[in-house]
Formats: structure tokens, sequence, C-alpha cells
């Protein structure tokens, strides 16, 4: 596998690529992840094993022009070296992407697996990050590119589904695979010492909330991201509850514009900003809160993603109150294992937050629905014989006609 950047903050590799390469090492394959830290620079050089998935990290002092053209070769020429069946790359773009295309045209006869969790054309990343025109226009080339050339296609959406059949692949090579929760949550929703209960609490003693309604955000904060409509609920959600606590655990690029707005607001009180916080230590709190918030709208990119943070609530049992858009819909039933708002309707967002924070009995019962919901559907064990399918298609692909699309 071929991750598009570090370990983390980011969560394709450590929330996509690592679940999904886990269970298919729980079938008996072998996996490796090569990485570029160009993210995470600190990382380079770095080699490890966890859960049996050997993880490597590709030499790379900072992201350049230079790396962005020596790295991927080097990451096709590693991934060739371990003389694999298949090479799964995540993501059609950036790093990854470019060691795709040294693939196609080095070593073609390798098969090769596409991954896609974002849409980052036209109307997607593309349009949010300021770029020069040349690069987006050699991503969104690259990005179809690499789809019709792959011979197989894993996708996180149903949107990504119809995107990738859009460019020409054929069905029989397009393969669903939603993103799904992390194993290791299993045993943290286990009961006695070390609980979800017990971190709870002992988490609000650190917060400093006490018993107040909290409300919680985990993910992510990139730059164009849809916090901003919380925000804007918040004085509605106040006027109603004026105890309540927000928390947002996370960081990006959309943090200090985040961060301004909530100054501007006059919801610093209200508000508790924590920074990063590793992925494996974040269920604490989630664990202390009440209820969890994803607001989006309702563009392309959302309809695209697979939210992570949206199965990591669901994992833990809380109640979610979200937006009627893409996924979220599938992940939550159409409304009947979370609240659905309006797409960036922030005074719908309020009105479905005071909801579940004064009505705890629907609040309980929608977070049992997604918690049973997640683990039933979604499961990355249920989900590998997926991914073993679409290796097999890739596999059973005539020379010939391999890397052809």
């Amino acid at each position: 596998m071929l991750g598009p950047f570090a370990w983390a903050p980011k969560g394709t590799v450590s929330a996509r690529a690592h679940f999904a390469g886990q269970a298919l090492v729980e079938k008996g394959h072998q996996v490796t992840i090569l990485m570029p830290p160009y993210d995470n620079p600190t990382d380079s050089g770095l080699e490890w094993e966890w859960d049996g998935v050997r993880l490597i990290n590709m030499r790379l002092q900072r992201d350049s022009a230079r790396s962005r053209l020596t790295v991927p070769l080097a990451m096709a020429r590693r991934a060739v070296r371990l003389a694999p069946d298949v090479i799964h790359v995540f993501k059609p773009i950036s790093y990854a992407g470019l060691s795709g295309l040294y693939l196609q045209f080095l070593w073609s006869s390798i098969p090769l697996v596409l991954d896609t969790d974002d849409w980052d054309g036209p109307g997607g990343w593309a349009d949010v990050y300021a770029r020069p025109r040349w690069w987006k226009g050699f991503s969104a080339w690259l990005e179809r590119w690499l789809a019709r050339r792959a011979d197989a296609v894993t996708v996180a959406s149903r949107t990504l589904y119809d995107q990738i059949q859009g460019f020409g692949v054929p069905p029989e090579q397009i393969f669903y695979l939603p993103n799904g929760p992390d194993p290791k949550l299993r045993r943290l929703l286990s009961t006695g010492p070390g609980s979800p209960s017990q971190d709870g609490q002992r988490m609000r003693t650190e917060l400093g909330v006490g018993d107040a309604p909290l409300a919680i955000y985990v993910g992510q904060i990139a730059h164009g991201h849809d916090l901003d409509l919380v925000v804007k609920a918040l004085p509605d959600v106040v006027q109603a509850i004026p105890d309540l606590r927000l928390v947002v655990v996370g960081t990006g690029d959309g943090l200090p514009a985040l961060q301004a707005q909530v100054g501007q607001a006059g919801l610093t009180e209200q508000v508790i900003f924590t920074g990063w916080i590793d992925p494996d230590q974040s269920s604490p709190y989630l664990a202390a809160a009440d209820i969890a918030v994803a607001p989006y709208r309702d563009t392309l990119i959302n309809r695209a993603k697979c939210a992570a943070k949206i199965i990591h609530y669901m994992a833990m049992g809380k109640p979610i109150v979200s937006s009627r858009v893409g996924q979220n819909l599938e992940y939550l039933d159409e409304g009947r294992a979370g609240l659905l708002t309006e797409p960036g309707d922030a005074a719908d967002l309020a009105a479905g937050m005071v909801t579940l924070l004064r009505d705890r009995e629907q609040a309980a019962e929608l977070g049992r629905r997604a918690e049973r919901r997640i683990w039933e559907q979604f499961d990355w064990r249920k989900q590998v014989t997926e991914i073993e399918r679409a290796y097999q298609v890739a596999l059973a692909l005539p020379l010939p006609e391999r890397g052809s699309g």
C-alpha cells in the first residue's frame, strides 16, 4: 500500500489504509504501507510494525518541488523491490498519485489498485486550496487518468463510485469500501476500570466542565471546513441551555480562523480548544460528551467524503447531530441512527443540538442504534472480502489489458 502522507495528523493512512491492512493480515495476507511524511518530517525514515502491518516512512526532510518528483519515484521503486502481488495506491494525487503514475509507466506488469476517499478535482479540494492553475490541471488529469489505468478501484462513498464510473471505468472494476471503525474500540467499550464512563468523568474534571451539558467535535479542521456553522448555531443553543460547553478536539490550517470566529462571537467561555490529540487518545473526550456534532454544507466535497469522525462517534455510541448529505445518510440510516439537519442551516443545527441535549431518552436511543449499526454493517473484518475481490479482479486481468484504460 502507498500512502499519500504521514501516519498523522491526517487520517487516510492511520484510519483507512492501516485498518484495511490489519483486516487483510488477519486473513493471512502480508501488508506493507509506504508513507511520504512531508506533513510530519519527524517520521522521516521511521519503520515499525503495528497489528501485523509493516509501516515504512520514506526519507523526506521537507515538502518541496524536488521531493514531490523524487520521493514518489523512490516509493515506487521500494514497493517493487518488495515483490508484491498487488500494489494499492491510496489517493490518486500528490505523492501517492505520482507514485502510481511511475508504476504504470515503468512497472505496469504489477497489478495496481487505486483507492479514493475524497474528491480532489474540479468542484472538490482543488477549488479550496490556493494552488497554481497548472498544478490543479495536472492533479485533475492524474485523478482521472490513474482511475482509468488502474486494474481496480476502491471507493469510500457512493458519490465517488458514480464519479469513477463517470470516468469510464467499468462497474465490475469499482468496489465500494466505506470507512469502518477502529477495531480497538471494541475493547474500550467494555465495562470496568478504564471504561468509557469512568474515562468520561475523569476527562470532564480535566476539562473543568463539571456536569455542564457538553457537545464535542473531533477531527481535522481543514481550510474550508464547515465548523463555522456550529459557531453560528451556538448563540441559539446557549440561549436555550446557558451552561452548554463545546469542546473542539483537533487541529489543521482552518483552526486559527475558527478561533478568531469564536472570539468575535463572544463565545470563548463556551468553547474549549484542545489542539491536536492522538486519535488513540480521543476516546475519553468522546466519552465525556453528551452529544457529538459534525455539520456540513451540501457540496461535492461533502457528498464524496466518508468522514472518519462520524464513524468514531458511532462506535462510541454517541448521539450525533450532523447534516443530511452524502454518506451521512447511509451511515446514520436516513436519520434513524442520528439526527440529520438541513445542510448549511445553522438554525436547524442549533435546533437539533437543543433537541438531543434536552431529550436524553431520544439521545440515548440514537446512540445505541448508531453503535449497533456501525459494527454490524461497516466492521473492517466484514468488508475485507470486498478488498480481496478487488485484488482478485486486478490479478485476473490479462497482462495486455493491464493499465490500458
